[in-house]
C-alpha cells in the first residue's frame, strides 16, 4: 500500500513499503504534460526534500496520463520569451533542475510510456535508468531541431555519453523519435516491457535495482572502433567532419544544426563548458528568423488539427464519430487510405470492379500493412489483426452501412459523378461521401447526390502515408456537422487538415503549379534543367520543380494543369509541352524518362528535351534588366520561379480559397515541402516586403507578360504598408497588420 505524501497541483508523491518514493506527474487542464514553470517549481520542490530524505531507497518518476509520460516543454511559453535574460533564466533552471536529479543520492528511475519527447527525455536522461512500455505510442526523442533549437536541458550533454557521439548526433540533428525496441538497442533505456506485462515488469525491474542487479544496459559504443571514437580526439574529429560535410546544404537555412554540433563538441570537454556552450547556443538560436518561423508552424499546425478553426462551434459539440470506413478503388492512393484508417482502428472495405482487380488491390493493402508493420514492430498477431481490419471486394453493398465513403478512382468527372449518383442510392441516409479528387469539381459531385450537405472533398497527398496534409474541401452546400466530422476523422488518423474552398486545384495545386508551369517554360526557352532545380533547393526547397514534375508523373501534372486553364494565367504554352511529352510517352519516373533519364528508378542524367515550336521566347530578355530588380536576396532564376507562388498564393488568400493566411503558409509547407524556415509564401512577402514584391513583379510583368501581374490585395498592402503577419508574436492571428 502506497503511502501518499505532500499535495502538488501537477505531481502526487507517495511511498511504498519498500521505501520507494515515487513521484507521478499529472499536468491538469493539458491533454498531455509539458514542462511550464509551475511543473519545474514544484519538481523543484520535489527535489530538494529528497536531497535530504533519509531511508529512500530508489525515486521513481512516472506519468498519470495514458497520453504519455512528458511531451516536452511548453512550447507557448519559449515564443513568448522576450528576451535573453528571460530565456537564461528558463534554460539555467531546467539545467539545475536536471543536474539536481542526476547527483540524488539514491537510485532514480524514470519509468515512461508514451511521448517522451524533448525536455521529457532530458528528463529521464538525468536519471540513473530508464524503462520504457513496448508499443507503438511510446516515441523517444529530442525534436527540437524541429522548431529550429536545440535541447537546451542537457540533451546534448548527456546522450553522446549514454548512446555514443553518431547515435546522438544522428538523434539531435534530425529530430526523429526512436520506439522502445530501437532505444533498448541504442542503450538510451535499460528494458523495453511489453504492455502485457507492465505492472508487474516495472515492479520486478525496481527490485533489481533495489537488489544492485538491475540487467546489463547495451552499449553499442563499446565495439573497438565505438571506443576509439568516443575516447580520442581524432575519432570525434572524423565524426564531426562528416557530420558537417552532410548537412553542409541546410546550414545556411537552419543555424540549429551547426549550434548543435558545436553543443555536442562541448559536451567532451570541461563539464561546466558544455552546458554553458548548450545554454548560449539555445539563447542565440531563439533570436533567428529561422527559429521564429519554425514556431509560427507548429502553432499553425495546433490551430489546423483544432475543429474550432474550422466549424462553427455548435457543430463540434454534436460531432458524430465515423467508425466505418469505405473506400472506392483500391489503387495506390486508395489502398493507402484504406490501410492508414486501419492502422487507426477503423473497420475499412475496399471496393474494385472486379474480381482482377480487388486482388490486386488485395496485395497492394498486405505489402502496405507488412512495411508498416516492420516498421513498427510489430508481432505477427497484431499484423495478422490489422490485415483483418480491411476487406477488398467487389460487392458495393458490403459498404452500405459505412459512415464514411471515400471515392479514389479515375480522375473523370462524369465517372465520379455516376459513382456518387450510385452510392446515394445504396447508402444509409446520414452517410458522408467524400471525394479525394486533386482538382476536379466537388459541388459537380455533389449534385448528382440528394444528400449535398453530406459531400465533401477529402484530397490525401501521395504517398498517403508520408504526406502529412489532407485537404478537406467544402463544397457550397456541404454543411458543419459534416466538416467537423471528416476534421475527426483527419486529426484521427494522425493528419493535418486544412479546409478549403471548392475551386479547381483547391489550394495546393493552384499555388503549385504557376511554380511548375514557369519551369516547364524556362526550360522551353533553353534553360538547363539541372540548374533549375538546383537553384530552387537552394533556396530551401526539398527537390526542384523538374523533379517534382517526374515524381508526380507528367501525365498527372498535364491533368491538374488542364483543369486550372481558366483560373491560373499563362498555362496555355506549359498544357502543349507537357502533352507533347506525354504523347511521346514520357511520363517522368514511372516511364524511365521525363525531364530526367531513369534506370531501376534511380535518375541517371537530364533528358533531351524537345522544344515547343510555339513556346515563348525570352532567353536573354533579363540582359541588361537585371538593374531595375529591387534587392529581394533572390537570383534571377530563383525570382522568376518563385514569385509565381507567392502572387498565386496572395490571390488565394484575396479570393477566400483559404482564408487564413496561416493555412495557406502551413498548406504549402505540408503539402509541397516549401521551405519550411521561410514560413511559408506569405511569410515570405512579409520578409521581402510587399512593395519590393510589387515592384519587382512589374518588372516580371514588363519582360514576361500578365501573368505576373500583381494581385489587388498585394498593391493595396504595398500603399498601406501592412503585412500578413505581425513580427513579434508566433502565436498571433494572420490578420493584415500595419508596420508604422
Amino acid at each position: 500500500m502506497n503511502k501518499k505524501e505532500r499535495s502538488y497541483k501537477s505531481f502526487t508523491v507517495t511511498t511504498d513499503y519498500r521505501s520507494v518514493v515515487t513521484i507521478t506527474l499529472n499536468v491538469q487542464g493539458r491533454p498531455m504534460n509539458v514542462m511550464d514553470a509551475s511543473v519545474m517549481s514544484e519538481l523543484s520542490q520535489i527535489v530538494r526534500d529528497l536531497q535530504h530524505r533519509i531511508g529512500c531507497a530508489a525515486v521513481i518518476f512516472r506519468s498519470a496520463k495514458e497520453s504519455g509520460f512528458l511531451a516536452g516543454a511548453d512550447v507557448g511559453a519559449i515564443a513568448d520569451l522576450s528576451c535573453p535574460v528571460e530565456a537564461a533564466k528558463l534554460i539555467d533552471g531546467g539545467q539545475r533542475l536536471f543536474d539536481a536529479i542526476e547527483w540524488l543520492p539514491m537510485p532514480t528511475i524514470s519509468v515512461i510510456h508514451g511521448p517522451c519527447l524533448g525536455g521529457g527525455l532530458e528528463w529521464a536522461l538525468a536519471c540513473d535508468y530508464r524503462i520504457a512500455r513496448d508499443n507503438s505510442s511510446t516515441k523517444i526523442g529530442l525534436p527540437e531541431i524541429k522548431l529550429g533549437l536545440i535541447p537546451g536541458w542537457g540533451g546534448t550533454q548527456r546522450l553522446p555519453k549514454l548512446i555514443g557521439l553518431p547515435a546522438a548526433l544522428s538523434m539531435i540533428l534530425t529530430g526523429k523519435h526512436v520506439s522502445a525496441a530501437e532505444a533498448v538497442k541504442l542503450g538510451l533505456i535499460d528494458r523495453a516491457i511489453s504492455p502485457d506485462d507492465w505492472d508487474d515488469d516495472v515492479d520486478v525491474f525496481v527490485d533489481l535495482v533495489l537488489a544492485s542487479s538491475p540487467p546489463r544496459r547495451r552499449h553499442a559504443k563499446n565495439a573497438y572502433l565505438g571506443r576509439w571514437i568516443e575516447k580520442t580526439r581524432l575519432g570525434r574529429a572524423l565524426v564531426f567532419a562528416a557530420t558537417r560535410r552532410r548537412i553542409a546544404a541546410k546550414l545556411q537555412h537552419y543555424p540549429a544544426l551547426g549550434a548543435a554540433i558545436r553543443s555536442v563538441r562541448s559536451s567532451y570537454g570541461l563539464r561546466p563548458k558544455g552546458f554553458m556552450t548548450e545554454r548560449n547556443e539555445f539563447i542565440d538560436l531563439l533570436a533567428t528568423p529561422t527559429c521564429r518561423h519554425l514556431l509560427q508552424l507548429f502553432f499553425a499546425r495546433e490551430s489546423a488539427r483544432s475543429l474550432r478553426s474550422w466549424t462553427d462551434p455548435s457543430a463540434v459539440i454534436h460531432e458524430k464519430l465515423l467508425r466505418k470506413i469505405g473506400v472506392i478503388g483500391a489503387g495506390a492512393m486508395g489502398a493507402g487510405i484504406g490501410q492508414l484508417a486501419a492502422n487507426h482502428g477503423y473497420e475499412v472495405v475496399l471496393v474494385e470492379v472486379d474480381e482482377q482487380a480487388a486482388d490486386r488491390g488485395r496485395e497492394r493493402v498486405t505489402t502496405l500493412v507488412r512495411k508498416w508493420a516492420r516498421h513498427k514492430g510489430m508481432s505477427h498477431a497484431n499484423e495478422s489483426e490489422l490485415l483483418d481490419r480491411i476487406r477488398v471486394v467487389t460487392e458495393a453493398d458490403a459498404i452500405a452501412d459505412a459512415d464514411l465513403v471515400i471515392e479514389a478512382i479515375v480522375e473523370k468527372i462524369d465517372v465520379k459523378q455516376n459513382l456518387f449518383r450510385t452510392l446515394d442510392r445504396i447508402m444509409s441516409p446520414e452517410t458522408i461521401l467524400a471525394t479525394n479528387t486533386s482538382s476536379l469539381s466537388v459541388d459537380a459531385m455533389a449534385n448528382a447526390t440528394g444528400r449535398g450537405r453530406l459531400v465533401a472533398g477529402l484530397h490525401f497527398f501521395n504517398p498517403v502515408h508520408k504526406m502529412e496534409l489532407v485537404e478537406v474541401v467544402r463544397a457550397k452546400q456541404t454543411d458543419d456537422a459534416t466538416i467537423a466530422r471528416l476534421l475527426g476523422f483527419v486529426r484521427a488518423i494522425g493528419k493535418t487538415p486544412v479546409v478549403t474552398a471548392d475551386t479547381p486545384g483547391f489550394l495546393v495545386n493552384r499555388v503549385l503549379f504557376p511554380y511548375l508551369g514557369e519551369a516547364v517554360l524556362m526550360v522551353a526557352e533553353g534553360h538547363s534543367i539541372r540548374d533549375l532545380d538546383n537553384q530552387t533547393r537552394s533556396f530551401g526547397m526539398p527537390m526542384g520543380p523538374l523533379e517534382l514534375l517526374d515524381q508526380v508523373g507528367l501525365d498527372v501534372a498535364w491533368h491538374v494543369a488542364r483543369s486550372l486553364d481558366n483560373i491560373v494565367s499563362g498555362l496555355r504554352p506549359v498544357l502543349d509541352q507537357l502533352q507533347m511529352m506525354v504523347d511521346d510517352g514520357r511520363m517522368g519516373k514511372k516511364s524511365g524518362s521525363g525531364f530526367y533519364r531513369y534506370r531501376n528508378g534511380k535518375r541517371t542524367a537530364e533528358a533531351t528535351f524537345p522544344r515547343l515550336k510555339s513556346a515563348p521566347s525570352h532567353a536573354g530578355a533579363a540582359d541588361g534588366h537585371e538593374a531595375r530588380f529591387v534587392n529581394d536576396s533572390l537570383t534571377t532564376t530563383q525570382r522568376r520561379l518563385l514569385y509565381p507562388m507567392l502572387t498565386e498564393s496572395i490571390r488565394c488568400k484575396e479570393q477566400g480559397v483559404v482564408d487564413k493566411c496561416w493555412a495557406i503558409d502551413l498548406a504549402m509547407v505540408l503539402g509541397t515541402g516549401f521551405a519550411p524556415h521561410t514560413g511559408g509564401p506569405l511569410h515570405v512577402v512579409d520578409s521581402i516586403g510587399q512593395h519590393i514584391v510589387h515592384e519587382n513583379l512589374r518588372q516580371l510583368q514588363e519582360l514576361y507578360g500578365d501573368r505576373f501581374a500583381s494581385p489587388r490585395m498585394l498593391v493595396e498592402m504595398a500603399k498601406q504598408n501592412r503585412q500578413f503577419f505581425p513580427k513579434s508574436n508566433p502565436q498571433s492571428n494572420d490578420h493584415a497588420v500595419s508596420t508604422h
